[in-house]
């Protein structure tokens, strides 16, 4: 019989003894016991970094509220009782010695007068303290705590502003905190003074202004004429002409001006244009002229797209060419201006126009010369004039005057403080004849309405220190004639007339048609509105004007019929306006 061996007995046992068992759990649960020690401290170092960005933040958020104050408030530094929440361990006999940052040690500036409603750095009590919490990170308190104070490494008159904020980390119950300084002072010269960017924007008085001129304007639009017997079709100017509307527009120029801590000033011209537009968006419209220019200039020096200081001016030559709808045996024709010169200039260096100094920053334009503006209907081959507005010129001027004050036709001719702005705009025409036409029996020989001597307007405003209320000056001039149905009746106008006149309706018959056409004459007064809720101060919402030159509108009615084709329509004709505004607000305290 065979037996085993001892030695062959061992050689098949199988598995672990329990001793090599202990000691491989030992070694994996040092290994799981590390593991976790370094995702606990991955855990609390993302923690810590969590709160000191948040830290991180908020100081920033206090720090811009502070810089946000009136330069006044802050120079005035910390109420007396700025520890009226708690000792201060960054603060030591007097100055600021924060113990993150021992560097740090210069003298507070502390005044008995601060007021006490302008948190961060001086609310209720005084207090220099702001709380705030966040809820992703329960049980934390962020602490900031603002500080004004004397740099003896800085200039005269510059102040050093301080923000401590701190905390207690939730896991570790480590203080923590983080300090932010930064530097503010007031320009030498006062509130508006662009020599010694950067300040603070809340030192600055705010200045705006704008002004233009708004050309002559034409318009034709459908008037209901014989609904029952076919007439013209909703908004179908001429029958079968798809078109609703016919517009011409004479030139006309705008300028703007704003100011706080830069200047910066725009001006454009929009030269004349006529246009014939379709109800339907997919049918093109027909225009011609419309050429615009523009040019603006600033202060705001090596700012990323900032206008240049002294551009050249702008300047063009308006072409045009007479446009024309024809539908139901009835031509329509418009005709805008051509020739017209304009100019735009913008300039912190140079004159914009007379009466500004140079070196104020200015905007500026202008047109002159050319063409008349004109509408004209055409029925059996007789020509009939809507409208025929003579070319005049115009004139628009904005100014932020600083250390030079302007002409009596400027404004602005006293200066204190920040200074003032003022903008205006003057304009003439020298004729414009409304429904001329071989009318029966020798009626309105020289047209329904015209101008019997030129129309001239201009308006002026003005805003600053100085001038919180002063009025605007408005002014317009002309005489018209409308025919009444058996003479010509004349009418003086002035800034200040207001009427509507209804002129008597005529005839004209050949070739099978019969037109006739009655006028209607709106007068309305020149207009000043003013916003001064602070009339003294100028603060707050600030004191502001604006007002125009008023307008004159002649509408005339016309129809044409020769017993099929029936056309009724409105040319009405604003001679336009001179307007200006002005703005300014003080800065707060300062």
């Amino acid at each position: 019989m065979n037996r085993l061996r001892p030695r062959d007995r061992v050689g098949r046992d199988d598995g672990f003894t329990l001793i090599e068992l202990v000691v491989a759990m030992m070694i994996i649960t040092m290994v799981l016991v590390s593991l976790m020690m370094v995702q606990v401290s991955a855990l609390v170092t993302t923690a810590q970094t969590r709160q000191r960005s948040l830290g991180t933040a908020v100081a920033n958020q206090v720090m811009e509220e502070l810089r946000a104050l009136p330069h006044l408030v802050l120079s005035r530094g910390l109420h007396t009782s700025f520890q009226s929440a708690g000792p201060d361990a960054n603060v030591s006999a007097g100055r600021l010695r924060p113990p993150s940052s021992p560097a740090i040690n210069e003298a507070l500036v502390l005044t008995s007068s601060q007021v006490t409603d302008a948190p961060p750095l001086s609310g209720p009590g005084g207090s220099n303290v702001t709380r705030q919490t966040d809820p992703s990170i329960p049980g934390v308190e962020f602490v900031s705590r603002a500080y004004v104070s004397d740099n003896p490494a800085t200039a005269d008159g510059v102040l050093t502003l301080t923000v401590v904020t701190s905390w207690t980390a939730n896991r570790t119950g480590t203080p923590r905190s983080v300090l932010l300084r930064s530097e503010a002072y007031a320009p030498q010269g006062g509130c508006g003074d662009n020599a010694n960017m950067p300040f603070l924007g809340a030192c600055q008085a705010l200045f705006s202004a704008s002004g233009g001129s708004v050309g002559p304007v034409t318009s034709l639009t459908p008037a209901a004429f014989d609904p029952v017997g076919g007439g013209v079709a909703p908004g179908e100017l001429l029958p079968g002409a798809v078109h609703s509307s016919g517009t011409v527009t004479a030139a006309g120029t705008g300028v703007g001006v704003t100011s706080q801590q830069t200047t910066s000033t725009e001006s454009s011209v929009a030269m004349p244009t006529s246009s014939f537009a379709p109800p339907d968006a997919a049918v093109p419209q027909v225009t011609s002229g419309g050429a615009k220019l523009h040019n603006g200039a600033s202060d705001d020096v090596g700012a990323s797209g900032a206008a240049p200081s002294n551009p050249p001016a702008q300047s063009a030559v308006g072409t045009a060419s007479p446009i024309t709808i024809s539908g139901g045996g009835v031509t329509l024709r418009l005709t805008a201006g051509s020739g017209v010169s304009g100019a735009a200039r913008s300039s912190m260096v140079a004159s914009c126009a007379s009466g500004i100094p140079a070196g104020q920053g200015c905007s500026g334009a202008t047109v002159t010369g050319g063409t008349a503006t004109s509408a004209g209907m055409e029925v059996a081959g007789q020509a009939f004039t809507l409208a025929d507005v003579g070319a005049g010129a115009s004139s628009s001027f904005g100014a932020r005057l600083t250390t030079a004050a302007g002409a009596t036709g400027i404004g602005c001719t006293v200066l204190d403080g920040a200074g003032c702005v003022a903008a205006g705009s003057s304009r003439s025409i020298p004729t414009a004849v409304f429904g001329a036409a071989p009318w029966a029996g020798g009626a309105a020989p020289t047209g329904l309405v015209r101008l019997t001597s030129a129309y001239t307007d201009s308006v002026l405003v003005q805003r600053g220190k100085l001038q919180p209320v002063t009025t605007a000056t408005r002014a317009r001039s002309a005489v018209l004639a409308y025919w009444n149905g058996t003479g010509y009746s004349s009418v003086n106008v002035n800034a200040t007339t207001s009427a509507t006149y209804v002129g008597g309706t005529t005839t004209w018959t050949g070739g099978g048609w019969t037109v006739t056409a009655t006028p209607t004459v709106t007068i309305t007064p020149a207009m000043s509105m003013t916003d001064n809720l602070d009339p003294v101060a100028c603060t707050g919402e600030g004191c502001s004007i604006s007002a125009d030159a008023g307008s004159v509108n002649v509408a005339v009615r016309w129809t044409a019929t020769d017993g099929a084709a029936q056309v009724a329509f409105v040319a009405t004709t604003s001679l336009g306006t001179s307007q200006a505004d002005a703005a300014y607000r003080a800065a707060p305290d300062a």
